[in-house]
């Protein structure tokens, strides 16, 4: 399977299947927020994945081309172009900027369809992914 056909799952389809199945998870509860969240992380592994209340998988975070199987084609190596030439011309963009507290982030692509979003953040001062970002459409900002 790849990690968008995981996106409006159950969790527990992700965590029994392989390779995740022997990873260790760490599993978090957003209760001060009203939605009441639910966050898991891969312990030792550059991915995680936020669940809604009834732990429906609507974000997947990859941070490694460890998952490459998983990314339907998509690899930390594509620089930008690339990236547009292998899933055309996103459907917004925006342009690297500095946050006081949290630091440089880089420029980033957003690609939509009607049943999700791959929102992809290049590196502050290189030319190629930092960071993917999966979401279902209706909890894409």
């Amino acid at each position: 399977m790849r990690f968008l056909d995981f996106l409006g799952r159950p969790a527990a389809q992700l965590l029994t299947s392989a390779p995740f199945n022997t990873w260790r998870f760490k599993r978090t509860v957003d209760d001060d927020l009203p939605d009441n969240n639910v966050n898991y992380v891969a312990d030792g592994h550059d991915l995680s994945f936020a669940c809604d209340s009834h732990e429906t998988i609507s974000t997947i975070f990859i941070v490694s081309d460890d998952f490459g199987e998983f990314l339907g084609g998509i690899s930390f190596s594509h620089n930008r172009e690339e990236l547009k030439g292998f899933l055309g011309e996103p459907s917004k963009s925006g342009k690297p900027y500095s946050d006081p507290i949290l630091g440089e982030y880089g420029p980033w692509d957003r690609y939509d369809d009607a049943r999700q979003s791959i929102h992809i953040e290049y590196e502050p001062r290189a030319d190629r992914i930092r960071r993917i970002t999966l979401m279902r459409a209706d909890v894409a900002p």
